[in-house]
């Protein structure tokens, strides 16, 4: 009964995986004004007077980002536990996982903290500091994209290899996670560009690159789920 009562811990972890996307959307996002994302052309004097007027709005929605970020973490725990029971728990693949999972969540705290570094005293910084401090964390969140594809590779991979009938989580999604992964290496050519589909606001670079993965992660979430339970009805014979 040991083995059995993990099962709602796995399940806790898993939940972990919405609560991050929700309070992403919702505060980094929205509150934090990064849905859409800020043409790299906006002039100085005009990202610096946001961080000023929205000051308290942008502290507080990158407080809420910094602090369910671990979420991301706890969630790719649960992935990783599921993935043991196809490729066994001292696979390589499940440490991939789970390190690339847990080192998404590093440029993720790193980035809202330079929002939040220019939120705390707008006044006294100039226009192009603030605009700098705006740029670096957009292009770290975006370029440090590997982790995530190291996540992304190793979860397809693993469930690629279940033989069960009916696999814990279908071929499908696991080949569309690989191809998110490979779609991620656009992101290098967001440096480049300040204006059209590479652009920090682009087409691609943003609007398809990010919504690829927030197609993949929920569903993924919602097959995970659904495999702790059935991995749990095993167990209990």
């Amino acid at each position: 009964m040991g083995n059995i009562s993990e099962f709602k811990y796995w399940r806790f972890c898993a939940w972990n995986g919405p609560v991050f996307m929700f309070v992403f959307i919702a505060f980094w996002g929205l509150m934090g004004h990064n849905i859409p994302p800020w043409n790299p052309e906006t002039p100085a004097a005009v990202v610096a007077n946001w961080f000023r007027a929205d000051a308290n709005l942008i502290r507080t929605g990158m407080v809420m980002g910094m602090t369910f970020a671990v979420c991301y973490c706890v969630w790719g725990l649960a992935i990783g536990r599921v993935m043991g029971k196809i490729v066994g728990k001292d696979s390589l693949l499940v440490d991939l996982q789970v390190w690339g999972a847990g080192l998404t969540v590093v440029p993720l705290l790193v980035s809202t903290s330079f929002w939040l570094a220019g939120a705390y005293r707008p006044a006294a910084l100039p226009d192009e500091i603030l605009q700098l401090l705006f740029d670096w964390a957009w292009l770290l969140i975006d370029l440090a994209y590997s982790v995530t594809t190291v996540q992304l590779f190793a979860a397809g991979v693993a469930f690629l290899q279940d033989k069960r009938p009916v696999p814990l989580v279908p071929k499908w999604l696991a080949w569309y996670g690989i191809w998110v992964g490979f779609m991620f290496i656009a992101e290098c050519l967001m440096p480049f560009f300040k204006t059209g589909a590479f652009a920090r606001d682009g087409i691609l670079n943003f609007w398809i690159e990010f919504s690829i993965w927030f197609v993949w992660a929920p569903l993924l979430t919602v097959y995970i789920l659904k495999a702790i339970t059935r991995l749990e009805q095993e167990a209990r014979g």
